[in-house]
């Protein structure tokens, strides 16, 4: 017979289902993206003027710096927009760098005008933070606009951070059913609880229902463990150092100021430091020294590869890179997108391997071992 006690732990166990199965797996669009209204450029345009309007009448422009950290600390990533727009406003209404990352963020500069990492790193995080400090530096190397570059860069990292949200959407469903998985020996034992056997103490008389629920036991943290792994491989890690995105935007708004191919990619080297931008300082300057296109970029990194294609024209016949550049930046964020939907379907695959392996062979020992011992031993004694 169905006691009460029986009928809560049912009860129990699938709320413990439904929790599982309606859980978020990954972070929601509206955590990653910055609210926008009709338009970026017609934002900021708006609050240029509020700036400037509140410039005349001598109040000076009501940034709140708290109210950014609030917004950091709900999603630092989705803030990026927001507070990069407000310093290039600040910017366009004839702000100096210094107060404008002041008034804006609370963050302090150097004697350069280049921000403070550690304090840009607790606001927006810190491949933001790097990428926002190399615009900053780039604009300063090759004097071109810094609310300009900002901007453009601002807008490459929003689309990153969809990038990942949409990586993240597609792993969901993969990584919530890896989780119930885990569950699934827990509710084969408890199942033997309700159908009115002992299984518990026929797991602890130290005869064979205690060796299946101790091997029950260790293919389920097997299962676990493999499971983990399976989903972290799947997720991936962002490689250290500004984003190849980045990258080809600030050379992009190296080559709108005037520089040269060179200038410009040595520019953005030294903006960008890292293996990437290693690469950029050597390939500048084997090219200013008359190396050819394909020599200069030798050893390069392999992620070099779609922005090497875009300034081939540029460098060999005088074309007009800025078209390339985007759609190089096009290509990369295709791969990336098509690289996580591909990463999420093996891993709907790939769960199978533990699943039949350990989850399952877990399930039969800890849930219906125990129970066909104890009916077997109620039949005996009866």
């Amino acid at each position: 017979m169905v006691t009460a006690g029986s009928t809560v732990v049912v009860g129990l166990l699938v709320a413990a289902g439904a929790w599982l199965v309606l859980a978020h797996g990954g972070r929601r669009l509206r955590d990653v993206l910055p609210p926008r209204g009709d338009g970026d450029r017609d934002g900021a345009a708006v609050g240029t003027a509020s700036v400037r309007r509140r410039t005349r009448l001598g109040r000076g422009p009501r940034w709140r710096p708290h109210r950014v950290a609030r917004r950091a600390r709900r999603g630092p990533e989705g803030d990026v927009r927001v507070v990069v727009m407000q310093v290039v406003a600040l910017l366009r209404a004839g702000a100096a760098p210094g107060p404008a990352w002041s008034r804006a963020a609370g963050v302090g500069v150097d004697l350069t005008g280049v921000p403070d990492r550690t304090g840009l790193t607790a606001l927006l995080g810190a491949r933001h933070a790097e990428a926002v400090v190399a615009a900053t530096r780039l604009a300063l190397e090759v004097g071109a606009p810094l609310g300009q570059v900002l901007e453009q860069v601002s807008g490459t990292l929003v689309a990153e951070a969809e990038a990942g949200a949409e990586r993240d959407a597609a792993l969901a469903g993969p990584r919530t059913t890896g989780r119930m998985l885990a569950w699934l020996p827990v509710a084969g034992g408890l199942l033997g609880w309700v159908l009115g056997a002992d299984p518990v103490a026929t797991a602890t008389d130290g005869g064979v229902g205690t060796a299946a629920v101790g091997v029950g036991l260790v293919l389920a943290g097997t299962g676990r463990i493999w499971s983990d792994r399976l989903v972290s491989a799947a997720q991936g890690t962002d490689p250290p150092g500004v984003d190849l995105q980045v990258v080809l935007s600030l050379v992009a708004a190296a080559l709108t100021a005037g520089a040269g191919v060179p200038r410009a990619l040595g520019a953005t080297g030294g903006a960008v430091g890292g293996p990437l931008g290693s690469a950029l300082r050597r390939a500048a300057r084997a090219l200013v020294l008359g190396a050819d296109w394909d020599r200069a970029w030798a050893g390069a990194p392999a992620a070099l590869t779609p922005m090497v294609r875009a300034l081939r024209g540029a460098w060999l016949d005088g074309a007009a890179p800025g078209e390339a550049l985007r759609a190089a930046g096009d290509e990369v964020q295709h791969e990336r997108r098509s690289a996580a939907r591909t990463a999420a379907a093996r891993l709907g695959v790939r769960l199978v391997l533990p699943l039949g392996a350990c989850y399952l062979p877990a399930f039969v020992l800890v849930g219906l071992v125990p129970v066909l011992l104890a009916l077997g031993i109620d039949l005996l004694a009866g």
